[in-house]
């Protein structure tokens, strides 16, 4: 029986299926790692919840994080897969393009607080990969940031598809880093109401509560 499934498993006939299925598994344990040890932070450090229902929050949490990301994978590579056959077994250039697309309208297009999160943390990811690298050991450093591999594009496993991050160069990200501390501190201070409830608290801790104290007790040891 094992050895049958083994045998299963392996023919390479079933392996677009395969990935689709180890995709969603892949996402449900990185959701549950990143999720769940932020969401225990945060429930021990800043929640004034009873701890059942801190517990229920985080594990609440984790799942939504897990499902989300197990629920994008799978459109993500159907829609991969879908694309592939309908060009006749090739993959272009901008298949990924389309299927991130419409995998993020699907999957995280409702406004919810993690989603939110998750948006957050994938946009500024994207944005900063437009800043100048530092090529200076790669014979052929691509013309735009968005170039795209030549073609046969390589295997997903390959070295090729998998290279190794290169740091920005300093003075783009310095450029970068100022004129993004600048807007939100400006937008903090006359537009709060247009940014992230996650910022807003924090930077509302470290920067107006740090203005006001009672005693030396509440300048030092304790905030309120």
């Amino acid at each position: 029986m094992s050895s049958a499934i083994q045998k299963w498993v392996m023919d390479p006939a079933n392996h677009d299926f395969l990935a689709i299925v180890k995709g969603a598994r892949n996402g449900l344990v990185y959701g549950c790692k990143v999720r769940f040890p932020h969401a225990l932070v945060m429930a021990a450090l800043f929640s004034h919840k009873p701890w059942s229902t801190r517990i229920h929050g985080i594990l609440t949490a984790t799942r939504t994080h897990a499902m989300s990301l197990a629920k994008f994978a799978v459109v993500y590579k159907i829609m991969l897969l879908v694309q592939k056959r309908l060009n006749g077994g090739m993959e272009r250039d901008l298949d990924t393009f389309v299927a991130g697309g419409i995998g993020g309208y699907t999957v995280f297009g409702d406004r919810t607080p993690i989603n939110e999160q998750i948006v957050l943390y994938i946009m500024s990811r994207a944005i900063l990969s437009f800043i100048p690298r530092l090529y200076s050991n790669s014979p052929n450093p691509p013309k735009t940031p968005w170039q795209p591999l030549d073609h046969p594009l390589p295997s997903l496993t390959s070295p090729e598809a998998n290279p190794r991050p290169i740091p920005p160069a300093n003075i783009p990200f310095a450029i970068v880093a100022s004129l993004s501390w600048a807007a939100v501190m400006y937008m903090f201070r006359h537009r709060g109401e247009r940014l992230q409830p996650g910022i807003i608290n924090s930077m509302r801790y470290i920067y107006h509560e740090s203005d006001t104290w009672t005693s030396l007790k509440t300048l030092l040891w304790h905030n309120k």
